[in-house]
């Protein structure tokens, strides 16, 4: 598996967000998630998530203009990485576990208060 950054953007609207997005970029809408919208820019894919201030998502209109990027970090070993930013110096948000969404994940908060959410796809073919 090779390692990823995609970009997960914190949106008031997402449904407004998606629309821009299109119009302004021309983007695709990929598949749609629960709260989660997957959009890609020819090829190039990245989310927007209706934001949810619990959980540290927080748009930058709701922070004052302040931008606010949650980065995705696709990994072969996201319970290696998570431990090795632990190590270094981040803050464990939510441990790395499967999720009910096809993916292992867990967040981690770096230093400067960046959120990685660091996690690999769960292999659900069947058998």
């Amino acid at each position: 598996m090779d390692t990823t950054i995609t970009p997960m953007l914190s949106v008031q609207d997402v449904t407004a967000a998606v629309d821009f997005y299109q119009r302004a970029f021309g983007a695709d809408l990929v598949a749609r998630h629960g709260p989660v919208v997957e959009l890609a820019i020819e090829g190039s894919r990245f989310y927007a998530v209706a934001e949810d201030p619990e959980r540290g998502n927080v748009s930058p209109r709701s922070d004052g203009g302040k931008t606010t990027v949650r980065i995705d970090l696709i990994v072969a070993d996201p319970d290696g990485v998570a431990r090795r930013a632990l190590d270094a110096g981040a803050r464990e948000m939510f441990p790395v576990e499967d999720r009910d969404y096809g993916f292992r994940q867990g967040r981690v908060v770096d230093p400067e208060g960046h959120h990685w959410l660091i996690g690999k796809p769960l292999d659900t073919k069947p058998g």
